[in-house]
């Protein structure tokens, strides 16, 4: 087949074009982290002729360096007394006096200079004068010994549990692989020389460290899922292997009918957990304690609030205000998650039935309005506002479930009323509704959620800790005034 001249350079016009853009687009999931004991920066990693490159003043700038000067191909920085001179070209800098070798020759790129990441090494410890760590497989540095230790302790036990301590506060993102929990720091910075440590325990199988592109990793391994605990304090993390699922929670119940009670035969009733006695109390059972389930959660985000604010994190904060206002009241409260972890509806019903918990509350935020909303659930297609009007639930915002929750309506409006009469009291502007919710109606317990709403032109009240401390506060002692209700009633 005979070509065109014409064809021929569109073809060699696409192949320089294609080579072009192999040369110059960087892999934006490469990076590089630098840990400080005051800040923690991330960077971008480019290849260039089959090396890696960081840009200088990138790996710099966060640090307080200065570019003062350029002429022609020479670059020089500032930090106080320490002069850095660059030449494009050359595979060495020199840092005041003192020649250090880069391992690869300065480019520059469009104005910008680019070293070899290797150097990074070198040059942050001849400009700091401070001890600098780099640890290049998992491309990060530690500078003037940053660094955050843990420990690990296998507590055996009927459910044993892997306790974690840490000696300073992180916030890992935790992700479940099946019978994997997966904690990746990307902010912390991580160390540790642990790479593998087997348990002899048939739960919790064994714990391992690893860094990778700019962050540390610890995975657990366990015969079973497990569950994830972090400390309100950030600095202890418990991992224990989960309970089997209760019969109210397995496919098989769920397609299954439910029994119905002497009390109330027109309402099909959910089957209790495994073990668990009526109404979550006593038999066994000593420890009375709230489950407080801070909405969204790792890779749903929730409303956006705010620049760079998340409903998920806004719950979280109020769920944590909440747990240490229960605690002054004398109640226990668990978290269902205490960090930025990912969980269905499904698993919130089921952990929280698993657990036996006393009473259940859902935190959400973020919908417009100017109040706190109390929402207690319903097992029937329409709401009811608390004044009696009638109105429909917003279609795909509150899905109707099963009807778990059937036995404990009562007991649940009872909460809700409680947590009204407290946020009167102080004055909050609220509102209370009766939903389909997930999770709501598949909880066997007293359950309710609290969302605290705003618009846009008052969207900082939400962010405000006065506001959530008033309405933690506000729920935390309707909370302790309906559970004397309700024993009370028995």
């Amino acid at each position: 087949m005979r070509w065109s001249k014409k064809r021929v350079n569109r073809l060699i016009a696409f192949i320089l074009t294609s080579c072009a853009l192999l040369l110059t687009v960087a892999d934006p999931q490469k990076q590089l982290t630098v840990y400080t004991p005051q800040t923690a920066y991330s960077i971008e990693v480019f290849e260039r002729h089959g090396q890696m490159y960081i840009g200088l003043l990138d790996l710099l700038t966060p640090l307080g360096v200065t570019l003062t000067s350029t002429r022609g191909n020479v670059w020089t920085v500032h930090l106080g007394k320490v002069e850095v001179r660059f030449t494009e070209g050359k595979d060495t800098a020199r840092i005041n006096d003192t020649s250090v070798d880069l391992g690869s020759s300065i480019l520059v790129e469009n104005s910008r200079v680019l070293v070899p990441l290797n150097a990074s090494f070198s040059l942050l410890s001849g400009i700091l004068h401070k001890n600098v760590d780099f640890h290049p497989a998992g491309r990060r540095v530690f500078v003037d010994n940053a660094g955050i230790h843990f420990t690990s302790e296998l507590k055996k036990a009927e459910k044993s549990s892997l306790v974690l301590s840490f000696s300073q506060p992180v916030n890992p993102s935790i992700f479940q692989e099946g019978n994997k929990s997966r904690l990746v720091f990307k902010r912390e910075p991580l160390i540790s020389d642990l790479a593998n440590q087997p348990f002899d325990d048939k739960a919790i199988r064994s714990l391992s460290f690893s860094e990778e592109n700019g962050m540390a990793a610890l995975t657990i391994t366990g015969d079973t899922s497990l569950n994830v605990s972090v400390g309100s304090d950030g600095k202890t993390i418990v991992v224990q292997a989960l309970p089997s699922l209760a019969p109210a929670a397995t496919e098989a119940n769920k397609a299954a009918p439910a029994q119905a009670t002497p009390d109330a035969s027109a309402t099909p009733q959910p089957p209790q957990p495994s073990g668990t006695p009526s109404q979550n109390q006593g038999h066994g059972f000593a420890v009375y304690f709230v489950m407080i389930d801070p909405s969204h959660g790792g890779s749903d985000r929730g409303a956006f609030l705010a620049d760079k604010i998340d409903e998920k994190d806004l719950t979280l904060a109020v769920a944590r205000k909440l747990r240490a206002e229960l605690q002054d009241r004398g109640i226990a409260a668990r978290l269902l998650r205490d960090a930025d972890v990912d969980l269905s509806l499904e698993q919130r019903a089921e952990l929280t039935n698993a657990q036996h918990a006393g009473m259940y509350v859902a935190i959400h935020a973020g919908a417009p309005g100017e109040e706190v909303r109390v929402y207690t659930p319903a097992l029937a297609s329409s709401s009811v506002f608390s004044s009696g009007e009638q109105t429909h639930a917003k279609p795909g915002r509150f899905l109707p479930w099963e009807t778990a929750q059937a036995a404990f309506l009562n007991q649940s409006q009872t909460v809700a009323s409680a947590v009204i009469g407290e946020l009167q009291k102080r004055d909050v502007r609220n509102l209370s509704l009766t939903v389909p919710m997930r999770p709501l109606n598949n909880i066997v317990a007293p359950a309710i959620a609290v969302e605290l709403s705003a618009d846009r032109s008052s969207i900082q009240d939400l962010l405000s800790t006065r506001i959530q401390s008033q309405v933690a506060a506000s729920v935390a002692s309707g909370i302790a005034r309906a559970r004397a209700q309700i024993e009370a009633a028995k």
